[in-house]
């Protein structure tokens, strides 16, 4: 297994609940084993320690100030690292990510807005 990253860009994304526009940047990331968390669902939001990724905590390695990633794709790291599809830049919807412990979207916002990852709120009709 490579832990080497992938990049992707200008592929066709579909917009929908999760995703709801901008440009799309999507790379692959070791998304560590953590029997805490179990399987992760597409929308979490996904802190950085220098070396893995894991859905963000209010504190310690993975604190919400970390938070570097959306996950792209179902993921489930309990059973070992495992390499996770993440979103690196797109229009979020903020109320289908899913965050761990007491975290907030506010919380993560800026984190992840200076990576090119907007969390919007939804329109409704």
């Amino acid at each position: 297994m490579s832990l080497k990253p992938e990049f992707t860009q200008n592929a066709e994304h579909v917009l929908d609940e999760l995703l709801v526009g901008g440009p799309v940047k999507t790379r692959s990331v070791n998304l560590t084993e953590n029997q805490a968390q179990g399987a992760l669902t597409r929308g979490a939001v996904l802190g950085f320690d220098g070396t893995d990724y894991a859905r963000v905590h209010q504190t310690g390695a993975f604190g919400a100030a970390t938070a570097r990633a959306v996950l792209a794709e179902d993921a489930d790291p309990s059973g070992g690292d495992v390499q996770a599809l993440v979103y690196e830049a797109a229009d979020i919807n903020e109320d289908a990510v899913s965050l761990g412990g007491t975290v907030t979207a506010d919380q993560v916002r800026e984190s992840l807005r200076g990576l090119g990852i907007f969390l919007k709120k939804p329109v409704s009709r």
